[in-house]
């Protein structure tokens, strides 16, 4: 792990100062590797002040995590600094290659030990859910990564906004409907139906793995559940959201030139 600390320092860099690595210099990580880098960062983050505001659930499906030689999604760190107001504007310039995605998020209502638990137990821990943006951003160059690579990179998580919360209701989440516009242009509409990454089995997945991490779940904890749709460049305009009977909307302004 010595020998792949100083890529956590080149991709702190990249972050700084806007300018994505070359691919290759993360292809030789291992994906255990990449993961304790994910976990050192987030300790670097806290230890300058952030606070861990929840997780977010990457590669959801089979298809996803088996194109990189896993056998289970992986998971990033989602801390305080990435949250994003509803209908704020946000400013392109704090992103290097970003990606919007549409998530449903669940917001943990009741603190949670190590143990073994069925779905309905770990749904009883859930409190509220809301439709969610995810800004995913990429410090490597052209989005090109291995899984390790990919998990030291914080699993591409940038930026997070929540719409209104709201009662969590499985039966609701299992059948979710959404739609997702730019500026009055649809870019896309799906609902649930018999698709296997689901919100829910993410959830249920993702609370598993923290728990056998080590890592505790406390109540106001968000999880963002995986993109319920492929992922979009971020280009400037306004984005809306329609999912759970509101809409949650987001404006991204050009970046200013330096």
């Amino acid at each position: 792990m010595s020998a792949a600390r100083p890529l956590l320092d080149r991709l702190q860099e990249a972050a700084a100062t806007g300018i994505a690595l070359p691919a290759d210099q993360g292809e030789p990580l291992e994906a255990w590797q990449g993961h304790a880098l994910l976990l050192l960062g987030l300790q670097l983050r806290l230890s300058r002040g952030e606070a861990l505001a929840g997780w977010k659930v990457a590669f959801a499906s089979r298809a996803a995590y088996e194109r990189f030689g896993l056998n289970e999604p992986v998971y990033g760190a989602l801390t305080d600094v990435m949250q994003l107001p509803p209908a704020s504007t946000v400013d392109l310039a704090r992103f290097i290659q970003p990606k919007l995605e549409v998530e449903l998020a669940f917001i943990i209502g009741e603190h949670l030990q190590a143990g073994s638990y069925s779905d309905e137990q770990l749904h009883a821990v859930v409190g509220e859910m809301a439709p969610a943006f995810e800004v995913a951003d990429c410090r490597w160059q052209g989005w090109r990564f291995g899984a390790g690579g990919f998990l030291a990179d914080n699993a591409a998580a940038a930026g997070f906004c929540l719409g209104r919360r709201q009662p969590f209701d499985a039966a609701r989440a299992a059948a979710v409907e959404y739609t997702l516009s730019r500026d009055g242009t649809s870019l896309g509409q799906g609902e649930l139906g018999s698709r296997e990454d689901t919100p829910l089995r993410s959830l249920c997945w993702v609370l598993r793995r923290l728990l056998e991490d080590g890592q505790d779940l406390y109540p106001g904890q968000v999880i963002l559940s995986g993109a319920l749709l492929p992922p979009l460049g971020l280009a400037p305009g306004q984005y809306r959201l329609e999912m759970l009977g509101q809409a949650l909307e987001l404006t991204f302004r050009p970046a200013e030139p330096a």
